[in-house]
């Protein structure tokens, strides 16, 4: 099998003399991070009118497992059916009623518990149970409605818009890193949701920077070295940046250290690193040599979001009998929270009309990227 090739070769072939360099960012408006319109506009020209990337294959594996999601005001059900993995409209034809409302989970139905209208892990309607209609209804036109489902990379991807953006073209070179890190057969063990008093797009920033490693993260920091970073300048609608785990240390966790076996593909120069990737709008991966994080943000309205984690594992140590990931997860639960008061603390304070945009360093050229991004799909003639 071929190795992958070394994420370092990315930063040599990067303009080192590109614009942000010259002068650093500067943050954007007030209204642009808690305006209503503004929040308008997200919703409709990047959430319903792009490729989300909305959860991965491992917790399909069977036929009948699902698991659900709100988007905005809505809510999906992807489910493992007969024909692979679908996403459909998470709400009875009938009146409404919403069908599922756990997280995860595994039926071969779908009950509403209404009016008892049944429909299969395939989202046709089976059962009309105590309702009558004559010969104006026809069963098979009210199943669930589908929405558009693609798989790239064990990544489960919808979209709500016949006219989203090329998929393929937005994932750029991201292909890269997932092929490296074997993403698609990595085992997710543990999900989390986090409820976030935020701005999404704060969030979106904090997880893309370390620069407030040293002072909000000091289990982090001491794995972890802030200085020992960049950025990387990335084709497709990604953006990224790397670190690199000090010396003594081999795996982001509370002890610093694991048994696990570093994922045959990775190079030998990432080995100790962290390669922070995101795909725009809200999907933030942290690559590491023996684990894989994938972090959601989703909206819900301007102060507020939710951010869903994962902690995804190699197969072949899944499998050990003693396999545990109890150290990664207490590190990156314990840092969730501290992040959380970061990021509701600072829409506090740009919450004040009076506030006005700071000046961005060096070691922060992601979050600008993000704004740029989110300002150019929003703006007036984005439509």
């Amino acid at each position: 099998m071929t190795r992958a090739f070394s994420m370092f070769d990315l930063i040599g072939k990067q303009d080192e003399e590109r614009p942000y360099f010259e002068t650093g960012g500067v943050g954007r408006s007030h209204e642009f991070y808690t305006g209503e319109e503004q929040f308008r506009r997200e919703m409709e020209r990047i959430y319903h009118r792009r490729w989300l990337p909305v959860d991965h294959v491992s917790r399909f594996k069977e036929k009948g497992c699902y698991a659900t999601l709100d988007i905005g005001t809505g809510s999906i059900l992807i489910i493992h059916g007969d024909n692979g993995i679908q996403a459909y409209h998470n709400y009875c034809r009938h009146r409404g009623y919403r069908l599922v409302e756990e997280a995860v989970g595994k039926r071969q139905s779908i009950v509403c518990l209404y009016h008892c209208w049944v429909y299969d892990r395939n989202g046709a309607l089976k059962s009309l149970n105590g309702t009558y209609f004559d010969h104006f209804f026809d069963k098979a036109k009210n199943g669930l409605l589908p929405i558009r489902t693609e798989i790239r990379h064990g990544i489960i991807f919808v979209a709500f818009s016949d006219e989203a953006p090329d998929l393929d073209a937005s994932l750029g070179e991201f292909g890269q890193f997932a092929q490296a890190y074997e993403l698609e057969t990595l085992e997710c063990v543990q999900a989390k949701d986090y409820p976030v008093a935020s701005n999404w797009k704060l969030v979106a920033h904090n997880v893309n920077e370390s620069l407030h490693f040293p002072t909000a993260h000091k289990d982090l920091h001491r794995i972890t070295d802030f200085d020992d970073a960049g950025t990387y300048e990335l084709k497709g609608d990604i953006v990224g940046a790397w670190q690199v785990i000090r010396d003594g240390f081999n795996s982001v966790s509370m002890t610093g250290h694991s048994q696990r076996a570093p994922m045959p593909q990775v190079p030998e120069a990432d080995r100790r690193k962290i390669n922070w990737i995101t795909i725009l709008p809200n999907l933030l991966f942290g690559f590491t040599a023996d684990y894989v994080m994938m972090q959601w943000v989703w909206p819900e309205s301007p102060g507020t979001c939710v951010v869903r984690h994962f902690w995804l594992f190699h197969p072949s140590e899944t499998a050990k009998s003693d396999f545990s990931h109890e150290a990664v997860f207490a590190l990156w639960d314990k840092a969730n929270y501290e992040d959380w008061e970061l990021c509701e603390r600072t829409h506090r304070g740009l919450s004040n009309p009076m506030w006005s945009p700071g000046q961005l360093s060096l070691d922060e050229e992601v979050v600008s990227q993000i704004d740029a991004w989110v300002a150019g799909q929003t703006e007036e003639d984005a439509r």
